[in-house]
């Protein structure tokens, strides 16, 4: 009780100096107080979460939600563009962290689990996510009065976008709980094999639905090799500041955080000015690190010292970005999808656990390890709705926005339930 209290004396502390026209002055004034008010409320309401035994990445949300636009209006939009930068580099330090915990000899060990439950996975849920949406589109409002082609294209788009699980989220947890163990592992390696996978795959399945959503599109292989060039750029970026951060982490040696968030901010304006993929290149960035190196440690430990405000800041920004509304306006459908895309990936996780003859704990309870979503299907739903102007982009990004909002809720609870549920928590500092 004492810790909303101070959460409430805050959001008045805001008001008033608001009311007094103190910061009003400087638009970098202003940012600076509301960047503060979210931190410290963020820490006060995660004590307050991990009580009710929910993850604090789910009281980040939270709290971005509650100072957000639908909530006390604190966190804006537009202050939410002006600290665009620091999400990017949350985004960057997220995606290296996950290529640094990703390690060939567990990859070795477990190889034949992750190949199989990545393939099943991303092949069952593509494929069954297409289908039976085509085949139920005329039992919604929404989408019954579309013709055959465009229902066609959103349901290649739909199916991609299904796909995604949210790296930020699985780092999160594991950072959270210090999680260790094969369920862990295999959560977290599948989950980066299918955000490289959505990466790579995406812009060929934007280009492919343009053919059915927009008429007098023919396909253009020229389309493809501007995609794959962009995606190379992004490998060899990646590659070359692994490399040089093996160097520094390995020569160097001081002021390692210093360095690593510079790393961070060089991946944010070089998908900027070149427009490599962000997630594309710190994730390559980690992985050189961690496997070409003995330095691996050393990266994740350099990241750990600096990056919670920003992993605050990032989650926050995106409680603070659900459009809560949304789901009103297209909650049957959304209902219906979420749904969909877990039975489907249960179905493909035990169909890949089987194939791989995994134990009962790894068909059974690692499947809940992918229900999360976050940046990267907004970012897709984004994407297509910057392709696909008019109607047709706006329907399907409220739709995904309305499905991102519930996966993104639970999927941090589900994961952090599995985890306790298995075992392999060690939120107490106590290995198992």
């Amino acid at each position: 009780m004492k810790n909303i209290l101070i959460i409430l004396v805050l959001i008045a502390f805001y008001f008033f100096l608001g009311l007094n026209e103190v910061i009003d002055e400087t638009q970098h004034g202003k940012t600076a107080i509301i960047t503060g008010i979210i931190l410290l409320s963020a820490f006060l309401f995660a004590n307050v979460i991990k009580k009710l035994k929910l993850p604090k990445i789910t009281g980040y949300m939270i709290i971005g939600i509650i100072l957000g636009p639908i909530g006390f209006k604190i966190l804006t939009h537009e202050t939410i563009d002006n600290l665009a930068f620091l999400e990017n580099l949350a985004l960057s330090l997220i995606a290296i962290t996950a290529g640094g915990e990703f390690k060939f000899d567990k990859f070795k060990i477990y190889k034949k689990s992750i190949s199989s439950i990545l393939f099943f996975q991303i092949f069952i849920v593509f494929v069954g996510t297409g289908i039976i949406f085509f085949a139920t589109a005329n039992y919604f409002n929404l989408l019954n009065k579309l013709d055959t082609s465009i229902l066609i294209g959103f349901a290649i788009l739909f199916s991609g976008a299904a796909i995604s699980t949210s790296p930020a989220v699985t780092i999160g947890i594991i950072t959270e709980l210090k999680s260790r163990g094969k369920i862990t592992d295999i959560v977290l390696m599948v989950t980066v094999f299918k955000a490289i996978a959505l990466v790579l795959l995406f812009p060929a399945i934007i280009t492919y639905a343009k053919y059915f959503l927009i008429e007098e599109t023919e396909l253009n292989i020229g389309l493809f090799t501007t995609v794959f060039l962009q995606l190379g750029t992004s490998v060899l970026t990646g590659i070359i500041l692994g490399v040089l951060t093996i160097w520094y982490l390995k020569v160097i040696k001081i002021e390692r955080s210093i360095f690593l968030l510079g790393i961070t901010i060089v991946i944010t304006e070089i998908s900027t000015l070149l427009g490599v993929e962000i997630l594309l290149t710190s994730i390559i960035t980690g992985i050189i690190v961690q496997n070409f190196s003995k330095e691996g440690d050393s990266l994740i430990s350099g990241i750990e010292m600096f990056s919670l405000p920003l992993y605050v800041l990032f989650f926050c920004f995106a409680g603070a970005g659900l459009h809560l509304g949304l789901i009103l306006n297209v909650l049957p459908i959304t209902i219906f999808l979420v749904l969909l895309r877990l039975v489907l990936i249960f179905v493909g996780n035990y169909a890949g656990s089987v194939f791989a003859k995994e134990d009962n704990l790894v068909k059974k309870y690692s499947w809940l390890g992918y229900a999360g979503q976050a940046g990267i299907a907004l970012g897709l739903g984004i994407i297509i709705e910057r392709t696909f102007p008019g109607d047709i982009g706006e329907i399907f990004l409220t739709i995904m926005i309305a499905t991102v909002v519930i996966n993104e809720l639970i999927g941090p609870i589900l994961f952090k339930y599995v985890l306790i549920k298995v075992n392999e928590s060690n939120e107490d500092g106590v290995e198992k």
